[in-house]
């Protein structure tokens, strides 16, 4: 029996069709057409363009297509610097034995239970140069001479092997992208909590922070609560609530000055914010 694996909750044989490392391409490859199977393709080196359904993009080294079945698709490669690139090229099958019109993108948010970046969808995805020897060992496996005998079972675990190598491969290209993210964005979350805490009695807006580190309010929102776990606004609050406790414990200011040194013109409202926020009104809290 052939290696299986679970996508979109069936039980598909994977059907190895051709592995191979395809050099010296130049002009109109293939035409546009459209069949039932996969094609995992990576661009070892030259230039060269790919259609796959509307989508057209220049194919260079380091990236990876990942065609998936029924899907448009045609290649040209450069005649001046011509295309040299892996492709592993399988089919799945239902218990009928029918070709199945997966979709690789579908499966590994269903094995991995969070969406991917529409990126990997409408492009080819990039592959950084750490990450390269574990996805090519896989296309490397299909292509030994020494397995040009073994058994359609073995080819299918094989296949397998390259999937979950792929699979993996942009998982971690994900999370990179993700670590990059929030790195590139402390500095400026780092700027607007300083800034924040010595402006807090002043009128701040969303707009007013955005433009201070050059994003748009929708941006600083996400970035911001990727860092603090709060929104800016909420961020703000929390700090001026903060003071507020110090300065009615500590000082015999009274609880309209306060308001006013917090940025809260209207008294009341401060005092609705603070119950809110300590679950005693300012006048409660000072007694105790």
């Amino acid at each position: 029996m052939s290696i299986r694996i679970v996508m979109h909750e069936q039980n598909l044989k994977i059907d190895h069709i051709t592995t191979d490392f395809q050099t010296n391409r130049k002009g109109t490859l293939t035409p546009r057409h459209q069949h039932p199977v996969f094609h995992l393709m990576y661009i070892t080196e030259g230039l060269g363009s790919f259609l796959i359904n509307d989508r057209l993009s220049e194919a260079s080294a380091g990236l990876l297509y990942i065609i998936n079945p029924n899907e448009w698709h045609q290649f040209h490669g450069n005649e001046r610097v011509p295309l040299n690139n892996l492709e592993c090229t399988f089919l799945v099958r239902n218990e009928l034995d029918v070709p199945v019109a997966a979709n690789f993108f579908d499966w590994v948010e269903e094995k991995r239970g969070q969406p991917l970046p529409d990126s990997y969808r409408t492009g080819p995805i990039f592959i950084p140069a750490h990450l390269r020897p574990f996805l090519l060992e896989g296309f490397q496996r299909l292509l030994d001479p020494g397995n040009r005998y073994i058994t359609a079972e073995h080819l299918s675990l094989m296949v397998a092997d390259l999937l979950m190598r792929t699979e993996e491969t942009i998982w971690q290209i994900g999370r990179t992208d993700e670590a990059a993210d929030l790195l590139k964005g402390a500095k400026e979350v780092a700027l607007l909590k300083q800034y924040m805490r010595t402006h807090m009695g002043d009128a701040l807006k969303l707009e007013h922070l955005s433009h201070l580190v050059h994003w748009s309010p929708n941006y600083l929102c996400r970035v911001f609560k990727e860092h603090t776990g709060k929104a800016p606004m909420a961020y703000l609050q929390w700090l001026r609530m903060t003071e507020a406790e110090k300065l009615l414990h500590y000082t015999d200011l009274p609880i309209f000055t306060i308001s006013d040194m917090l940025g809260y013109e209207d008294a009341s409202y401060f005092a609705r914010v603070f119950r809110r926020h300590h679950g005693r009104a300012p006048t409660e809290y000072r007694i105790i």
